[in-house]
């Protein structure tokens, strides 16, 4: 036997032992199968089967495309800063409702409603239960990894704000088909899930290397908190209208908005506070919005002389004649007082050097003619004083002891009792 016939028996050999060990080893479509159909067992004794499963690589573009506004769409909370996405078809949600408040799945009947927070709460458990148990059964290592450390995130909206959560380059697309309760209804089950890079950034300096820890997780935790989204609402007005007018509006119907509007448009959060104003208009054909600045004393203020350059206050001019005190710390105001003093205390100055206080001030009474004390503490008794005409002279008034005698007064012991009278009335 030569030793091409012996390279062909071992090259036969292998091959037919890779296959046997592919053929044992669990694949994620094999996890999936089992998997899925084992959870809707246990957690909603449902019968559940997966049909059909398609992966493939598609970019952020590609990704938007799978999005149905009448499905229930939501991020997928990743490790560190991964996410991906859900999309779970309108016909399984509403089976595992159906399952989950009646205990049966029924065929679905009518047009696709919209998808609810309560919708989102209810299909949560089976996709963690789906992540828990999935990755643990792959022997490859990178289909273990593309499918570890993922849970349900947040529901969206619409397919406008989900794609704008994916901000990976490239994504796995993890397409199943499943069947429930035995052809009653049967839909599609995505996920979206980001491409792991191969090889991570090192730090420029890195710990222990001559380089400042702190100051390198500082900059990531800066980088991280400004590369959030944060989405606002520009609010052109506010307006009542009847509830009959509002049922009778129309898709394309133009509404007359109140006058002088795009001046005051407001910049809300989703909450509804407003964090600013400013005017809409238009640039180079674009729709733009031009802010309103506040004043920066209107929120801290400015008390100090150095601060005055910042405060955009007009410049008032020193008046001629009027000397600033040393540090230009006194107010003009404070100024003119003070001059005003300073000209009143002159002025009376002068005036007493030249004599005319005593000159203006009106004549006295002489007091010459009144007696004098001294006299009274000798004699006792004070001088004779000029009466004026009218008075009664005092010594003519008559004796009390002349006046005539009153008679007595009657017996009061001689009149009716007061008891006796309260009973006649």
């Amino acid at each position: 036997m030569g030793s091409s016939d012996t390279h062909n028996i071992l090259q036969r050999k292998t091959v037919a032992g890779r296959q046997e060990h592919q053929a044992r080893a669990v694949t994620v479509a094999k996890a999936l199968r089992l998997t899925i159909a084992r959870i809707a067992d246990e957690m909603f004794d449902l019968p559940m089967s997966v049909i059909g499963i398609v992966t493939e690589k598609r970019n952020a573009e590609g990704c938007a495309e799978l999005f149905d506004e009448t499905s229930l769409l939501a991020s997928l909370d990743g490790p560190g800063d991964c996410r991906g996405a859900v999309v779970i078809g309108a016909d399984i949600v509403g089976g595992l409702i159906q399952q989950q408040t009646m205990s049966r799945v029924t065929a679905p009947s009518g047009e696709p409603r919209k998808m609810t927070q309560t919708d989102a709460t209810m299909c949560a458990p089976l996709v963690d239960a789906i992540f828990a148990r999935v990755p643990p059964q792959l022997e490859v290592e990178e289909e273990k990894q593309m499918l570890s450390g993922f849970q349900f995130g947040t529901r969206a909206d619409e397919p406008r704000i989900l794609a704008m959560w994916l901000d990976s380059p490239e994504f796995h697309v993890i397409r199943i088909t499943l069947d429930m309760a035995g052809g009653a209804r049967q839909g599609q089950f995505i996920f979206i899930l980001p491409v792991a890079e191969a090889h991570k950034p090192a730090l420029d300096n890195p710990a222990g290397q001559g380089g400042d820890a702190s100051e390198d997780a500082a900059l990531t935790l800066s980088a991280a908190v400004l590369s959030v989204p944060a989405q606002l609402k520009i609010i052109l007005c506010r307006f009542d209208m009847r509830l009959a007018s509002v049922e009778k509006l129309q898709v394309g119907q133009a509404i007359t908005l109140p006058h002088n509007t795009f001046p005051d448009a407001q910049i809300t959060t989703e909450t509804g506070r407003v964090i600013g104003t400013g005017t809409i208009g238009h640039v180079n054909g674009f729709r733009a919005m031009q802010l309103k600045r506040q004043p920066i004393y209107a929120t801290q203020p400015r008390r100090r002389a150095t601060d005055q350059a910042g405060l955009d206050l007009p410049e008032i001019e020193e008046l001629p004649g009027q000397s600033a005190r040393t540090g230009g710390m006194l107010s003009q105001p404070a100024r003119r007082a003070d001059d005003k003093i300073a000209a009143m205390k002159q002025d009376l100055t002068d005036a007493a050097d030249s004599d005319q206080i005593d000159n203006n001030l009106p004549d006295l009474p002489d007091l010459n003619d009144l007696p004098d004390l001294n006299d009274f503490v000798e004699t006792g008794s004070l001088p004779e004083a000029d009466v004026p005409a009218g008075l009664p002279d005092l010594d003519t008034l008559p004796d009390l002891d002349t006046l005539p005698e009153l008679d007595d007064l009657p017996d009061l012991a001689t009149l009716p009792d007061l008891a006796e009278m309260t009973g006649t009335g």
